[in-house]
């Protein structure tokens, strides 16, 4: 891949995966969705975005062998799936294919770098999106932004990254490159393990947080035992992130949900292991005590449990 970026391939379409390929589809470039047996026949039934159809060609890993490898790979799956998700997009990695994971948590890159290599993959955090999924129809109200590079970019990025810029400018999508991923990667770690976890525990949509009360409250207290364990990785934390994050929860749709709360709501498996677990599992490192994270990695494994 000498020139700029033009097949674009999603491992799980879901929500978010479906919402940025409606942005890249009509921006013409060539959309891939990545799937497997009776999830890729259901995706050849049709997704509609917003109540347009998407275009966009589907490959079964089981049965179909792409056309040419993929110039940008953007993961989109869950992280209790991102094991076979990096195994079904070895039908269309290439030798310079550029991959992009907007998986919560801390560590997805570096699972898909071991299987990989590390120079073709680029740090992302996806803010401020609201997509949801019901069935074969993906609504959303705003695609937020997709913050990405390497783990310091310079005032000058690298051709990978500058390529995955001009992608995105040409498909209408916010970006930003900042100076310290691992920073963002761990502010937004904060956030989610306080909105989506205590959405999901709440059944409660944004605007239950937006406002003082209980809800906030438990969401607050969630969010403060990050703090500690982030301090002990050495990562600093502070007043800006949640001054940050605050602006960033007024402005969600106050009837929006979360996906972990969407999981929630349906009965699927959450991710509280992404975001409890790993909060109690720095804990023990430490020597930190994360009692609230404790009580709620409890209370959804008991109440959603693992499939």
């Amino acid at each position: 891949m000498t020139g700029e970026i033009q097949r674009i391939a999603i491992v799980g379409a879901g929500a978010m995966g479906g919402m940025y390929a409606s942005h890249f589809a009509p921006a013409g470039f060539d959309i891939d969705l990545i799937a497997r047996g009776e999830r890729a026949e259901r995706l050849r039934a049709g997704l509609t975005v917003n109540g347009t159809p998407l275009v966009a060609s589907v490959i079964d890993v089981d049965s179909d062998r792409p056309v040419q490898p993929a110039d940008l790979v953007i993961f989109a799956v869950k992280d209790r799936h991102l094991g076979q998700a990096i195994e079904d997009a070895a039908a269309v990695v290439g030798p310079e294919t550029i991959i992009l994971s907007i998986l919560n948590g801390l560590d997805s890159e570096d699972r898909i770098a071991a299987r990989y290599g590390t120079a073709r993959v680029l740090l992302c955090v996806a803010l401020g999106m609201d997509a949801e999924r019901d069935g074969n129809e993906i609504r959303f109200r705003q695609a937020g932004r997709l913050v990405f590079g390497r783990a310091d970019n310079g005032p000058e990025p690298d051709p990978l990254v500058a390529k995955v810029q001009r992608a995105l400018d040409r498909a209408g999508l916010d970006w930003q490159t900042p100076p310290d991923m691992r920073h963002v990667i761990w502010s937004k770690f904060f956030f989610n393990v306080g909105i989506n976890q205590a959405s999901a525990l709440l059944h409660a949509p944004y605007g239950a947080f937006q406002d003082d009360g209980d809800a906030r409250q438990l969401m607050k207290a969630l969010m403060s035992e990050v703090l500690l364990v982030a301090e002990a990785e050495g990562v600093a934390l502070g007043e800006e992130d949640i001054a940050n994050w605050d602006r960033v929860l007024a402005n969600m749709p106050a009837a929006g949900w979360t996906s972990m709360a969407q999981d929630a709501n349906s009965g699927r498996e959450t991710e509280v292991e992404t975001f409890a677990g790993r909060v109690v599992a720095l804990g023990e490192r430490h020597g930190i005590g994360v009692p609230y994270n404790q009580a709620l990695l409890w209370a959804l494994r008991a109440s959603h449990p693992r499939g």
